[in-house]
């Protein structure tokens, strides 16, 4: 319930949206690294072993006797598979051997196996360009797309917790004290120092108070976040610090001007004073 004079800053737009953001994004790459772990990386591996065979298929065409019984031959050549089986997808038949399409004596003569190739690819939907030996994912480079999608997890339930825990949260300010997104209540004559440095640039500010064990802690007052500094809206989070430096007696450390910037400002009166 909020108390009459009570300034409230709620989670801000600004904030949700590039939360959202995250976890979007870091959930789709998760699913996308799970996907080349366990079908994407082991199903380009079969194609590459499909491809090492039509390879292979052109130079057996080149030796005569291969193409006196080239049908037989073609039955009897396994699939060129990697000695890694776990490469490969759950179910792989490695007792499989080249392709039937390699049999036809014809277009082995007239169009030989990229011909074939292209049909073939064309036909399971596979790329008709494979490097074989760059395509080739090995067993660690599949694992690490295992790793990836973990990090990704842990990631998205980070940002999905962060989300969730902001958006339930506010900091607020009324007559007597301020009221941290964490629920602390700081009074203003406790506060000591406040540091407003990042105020103009990033809307932080820090303030450091004293508890009630005598002990010093420090609070922040995030206005990106909570409350943020639109003017159609009140500029809740300005509004709220104001509230705090207008019940303030300690110490506040603002952003000094560098010496530089001074100079340049007493140039022109020096100049004008000389004339």
């Amino acid at each position: 319930m909020t108390k009459e004079g009570e300034i409230v800053c709620k989670a801000t737009k600004w904030f949700i949206w590039r939360a959202l953001l995250m976890l979007i994004m870091f959930g789709v790459f998760g699913v996308y690294f799970l996907y080349d772990w366990k079908i994407g990386y082991p199903k380009k591996n079969v194609v590459v072993a499909h491809a090492k065979a039509f390879e292979k298929a052109d130079k057996a065409w080149l030796e005569e006797e291969n193409r006196n019984r080239w049908e037989d031959y073609v039955a009897e050549q396994p699939m060129p598979f990697s000695e890694d089986k776990s490469i490969y997808p759950a179910g792989t038949d490695f007792t499989e051997t080249w392709p039937a399409i390699l049999a036809q004596k014809e277009k082995m003569g007239e169009i030989k196996s990229a011909g074939l190739w292209k049909e073939y690819s064309g036909e399971k939907g596979w790329p008709q360009k494979v490097n074989i030996k760059e395509d080739i994912k090995p067993a660690d480079k599949i694992v690490e797309q295992l790793y990836s999608a973990g990090i990704c997890g842990i990631l998205t339930a980070i940002a999905l917790f962060f989300l969730i825990r902001t958006k339930g949260r506010d900091m607020r300010a009324d007559q007597e004290a301020f009221y941290a997104p964490g629920g602390i209540r700081v009074p203003f004559n406790k506060i000591k120092v406040i540091d407003k440095r990042k105020w103009e640039t990033k809307g932080l500010a820090t303030l450091t108070y004293e508890d009630e064990s005598g002990a010093e802690k420090k609070a922040k007052i995030d206005g990106m976040v909570y409350g943020q500094f639109k003017e159609e809206d009140g500029a809740p989070a300005e509004a709220l610090f104001q509230r705090i430096l207008s019940n303030f007696n300690g110490e506040l450390i603002e952003l000094v001007p560098d010496e530089d910037e001074d100079d340049e400002d007493e140039a022109p009166a020096e100049e004008k004073s000389e004339e």
